[in-house]
């Protein structure tokens, strides 16, 4: 049997519509090719011929439900004589037709070969003709029928193609539907569009899927189609189901026309009113300029009308405006602590206590598919929650282990089995491909602190700040990252940070080490680092306050075997925070990191190098302070080593020499030799530096201390007063410098009970103006204040006392430094200093 006879009525249309359009394409190339002479008339007829029994055959096809079965067998007759016909034409334009690449030669040498065949095209037009006047006249009549007798208004045929059930797990997010529908509310003749961007994961397909089943529900007459656009191949595929579903394409009918037929008969001859689900716009070179077999776009092949709507989803907010062109898209977030628990509750155990469910949800960022992959894990393995968060805390391997857990997730398509890390990897490749920047700071942002990340650690010195700006934009567009108002730090999902590890890893151990030593790199360049001859800057401090949880971080990288680079990296970034923890008074913190930064340097330095002095410098002071004997062998061999590397007078020198006199009396209490320590200290710096040198003045004022110890007060005043001038002539009167200074000079005088009225008038000047300049829990303001209420219990001044050790009790409590060791024993002096007037009482 002729497989056109097996065939129905609509589908001979089908077919008879492809080949018509196929002979006229090619004889419209034909006509506009560079021949001197026209072609023959008999293809001139064909050609105008064609497109006639085209239109009437869409014309018939559009009113194909309303075609009695009788009807249709005498038409289907009619058009199979006009296929056999039109078929029998194509087979003589193969032979005639010369290609678009033939020479002009070529060409004419067909034309004229062609003739032959007029009398055979001639026969064949005689056939088409009678094939139109039967169709005309079906027509005509039927026209004419219609005008006699009203008919009643028949249902548009509807069609549903969405590839996936309800998902019966859906949690209601009424205000994306809202803006889904405040969206499609446009002009008339405007196409109705709307995009949902997010991270992917975050319930995009989900929430369109919801969408197709409501809008079914809402208006019963709208056809809906669902397309997958994450490649060229799955975007044919859909469009095929949708020809084939629908009847546009027969078996004869070939893949490259599809998305055109698709398209056109959306556009002009599905009358009634749809929709259509374009999913996973992600990669915007693919959808609009990857080819499909058509030789279009998948962008050129969207459908645009006014009676269709378009909802895409996206990871890529550019992407969203790409397509939408004006219309702004919807943003999905995460859940909210509401959502993410009916979420977790529907796939849970439902003992579940709900402490832990939130813990669970928190731990996920309210991330839609992490809490599925980890119910289903859950559910799977017969676990617990409690179970799952004790594993996840444990290490980044186990976190990317649970992460990486495979799961058919509801209407996901490619894949049957997903995990979380791999879905948001799409992303990555895609980043990586369209801008390699972005990719780089995606990977440099993954060994920060997931929070508070900034613009600092992250650009280089040739950066284009074009082209950062740009990189950033990418990020925050796949939301990645989000921005802070001022563009100065940033905030990256840590569920992100571990997907973008695991791809390292997966890359290979280099390319891991590469990026984890480059955070290393960049914290260790830019945290601020005082040298053992400065004091802290109120503005180093906030920058190392920013930078502290990313140098954490950076000093936590697990390398799989030591190097020099390395080493030496941490043994900086080890010095440079102990630096800070030093002058925010966590002083056996602050020790821990400079002894490790001592061993490092020690190992690939020497003793002798500076890097390894500085350290060691810093490691005896606190050691001093914390009255350990080991400070003083420590600098006595750090000053033996400087005088015979550096100098005698070399600044470092002298430091470590007034250093020295310190801890010696301080350990020892031998104040004579620490007298003599400091005053060849003072010498030197005087000589080889100047009088007005910090290193100077604070050597004038470890003297002034010392002579105070014993006894020697009016001698210590002279030397503080001209220090406390110097000062404020170096530094300026608002200076922290001054300030200090002011309360050295206070104290000295606080131990001559005749200078006790002006020790207690400048300890009263610097008590608020060190709260405002320095802070109220500044370590050094209330070291002095402490000092000022001793002042106060010699002056017997009670009533004030009380009220000083109170406020100073409460600055502590209330502020960020009260877990330091340092402010831990002021405190606790405080609360025996109270405690022990209140007493007196």
């Amino acid at each position: 049997m002729d497989p056109f006879t097996s065939i129905g009525f609509a589908a001979a249309i089908v077919q008879l519509i492809e080949v018509s359009t196929k002979i006229t394409k090619r004889l419209i190339e034909f006509n506009s090719g560079d021949l001197e002479n026209e072609p023959p008339k008999f293809f001139k007829k064909i050609m105008n011929i064609l497109p006639i029994i085209t239109e009437g055959l869409r014309s018939l096809q559009s009113n194909i439900d309303h075609i009695s079965p009788d009807a249709q067998d005498s038409l289907r007759a009619v058009v199979q004589d006009c296929y056999k016909d039109i078929l029998e034409l194509h087979n003589i334009l193969d032979k005639v037709l010369p290609s678009t690449k033939a020479s002009s030669w070529e060409k004419i040498r067909k034309v004229v070969a062609s003739l032959k065949y007029e009398k055979d095209v001639e026969e064949i037009s005689q056939g088409v003709d009678r094939s139109i006047e039967a169709l005309n006249f079906y027509q005509i009549a039927k026209i004419s029928q219609n005008c006699q007798v009203e008919q009643p208004s028949s249902t548009q045929k509807t069609y549903w193609i969405v590839p996936f059930d309800r998902n019966p797990s859906f949690v209601n997010r009424s205000a994306v539907f809202d803006e889904i529908q405040k969206a499609f509310e446009v002009e008339e003749g405007v196409q109705p569009k709307a995009a949902l961007y997010g991270l992917g994961g975050i319930g995009k397909s989900q929430i369109a899927l919801e969408y197709c089943y409501r809008r079914r529900k809402e208006d019963s007459r709208c056809s809906i189609f669902w397309c997958n656009a994450a490649t060229i191949a799955r975007f044919e595929q859909s469009l095929g189901r949708i020809a084939s579903e629908c009847g546009l394409v027969s078996g004869t009918g070939t893949e490259t026309d599809v998305p055109e037929i698709v398209t056109q008969w959306l556009e002009s001859h599905l009358n009634g009113r749809w929709l259509m689900i374009i999913d996973n716009v992600d990669d915007t070179d693919v959808f609009f300029e990857g080819k499909t077999r058509s030789g279009k776009t998948m962008s050129e092949c969207i459908p645009h009308c006014a009676h269709g709507s378009l909802l895409v989803t996206t990871r890529s907010r550019e992407a969203a405006f790409d397509v939408l062109k004006q219309t702004p898209p919807i943003m999905i977030k995460q859940m909210d602590r509401k959502e993410g628990s009916k979420l977790a509750r529907k796939r849970l155990p439902e003992e579940t206590p709900e402490d832990q469910v939130l813990q669970l949800l928190e731990t996920l960022e309210f991330i839609p598919l992490a809490i599925t992959r980890a119910s289903a894990f859950i559910t799977k393995r017969g676990k617990t929650v409690q179970y799952y968060l004790e594993q996840y805390q444990k290490n980044d391997t186990i976190r990317t282990k649970l992460l990486s857990y495979e799961f058919s997730d509801h209407g996901r398509q490619g894949s049957s089995m997903e995990s979380l890390a791999t879905t948001w990897i799409i992303s990555f490749e895609v980043i990586r491909e369209s801008n390699k920047r972005a990719a780089e700071l995606l990977c440099l942002m993954s060994f920060f602190q997931h929070h508070g990340i900034p613009a600092i650690l992250l650009r280089r010195e040739q950066d284009d700040e074009f082209d950062f700006d740009d990189a950033i934009a990418v990020l925050e567009s796949f939301s990645f990252i989000d921005t802070n108002e001022s563009h100065s730090g940033f905030k990256m999902h840590r569920l992100v940070q571990l997907a973008t590890k695991w791809w390292l890893q997966r890359e290979g151990y280099t390319e891991w080490k590469k990026w984890a030593l480059e955070a290393v790199k960049s914290v260790a360049a830019r945290f601020p680092y005082h040298g053992p001859l400065s004091s802290p800057d109120g503005k180093l401090l906030s920058l190392g306050a920013i930078l502290l949880p990313h140098a954490e971080l950076a000093l936590q990288n697990k390398f799989r075997e030591s190097s020099r680079e390395v080493d030496l990296l941490r043994a900086r970034l080890f010095s440079s925070t102990g630096c800070y923890f030093r002058w925010e008074g966590f002083l056996k913190e602050a020790r821990f990191r400079f002894e490790q930064s001592i061993n490092l340097n020690s190992k690939h330095l020497g003793e002798q190098h500076t890097d390894t002095m500085n350290s060691t410098i810093f490691s005896a002071n606190i050691a001093s302070g914390l009255r350990d004997p080991v400070a003083i062998t420590m600098l006595e061999r750090l000053l033996e080593l400087q005088e015979s590397v550096l100098g005698e007078d070399d600044p470092q020198t002298i430091d470590t020499l007034h250093e020295l006199s310190k801890a010696t009396y301080r350990i020892t209490r031998d104040f004579q030799r620490s007298e003599n320590l400091c005053r060849e200290a003072l010498a030197r710096s005087r000589r080889a530096l100047s009088t007005t040198n910090e290193i100077t003045l604070s050597c004038m004022t470890v003297l002034a201390r010392i002579l105070c110890y014993q006894g020697r007060t009016a001698e210590a005043g002279t030397i503080q007063r001209e220090c406390y001038a110097t000062a404020i002539e170096v530094f300026g009167p608002s200076s922290r410098g001054a300030l200090i200074a002011r309360d050295n000079l206070a104290y000295t005088l606080s131990y001559c009970e005749e200078t006790y009225d002006e020790s207690y008038k400048l300890f009263t000047e610097n008590l608020e103006k060190g709260r405002d300049d320095l802070g109220h829990d500044d370590p050094e303001r209330l070291a002095y204040s402490w000092s000022f209420a001793r002042l106060l219990k010699r002056m017997k001044r009670v009533e004030e006392l009380k009220r000083l050790c109170r406020q100073l009790l409460q600055d502590i409590n209330t502020g960020g430094r009260n877990t330091s060791d340092h402010v831990q024993g002021i405190k606790s002096d405080l609360e025996k200093l109270l405690r022990s007037v209140e007493s007196e009482a």
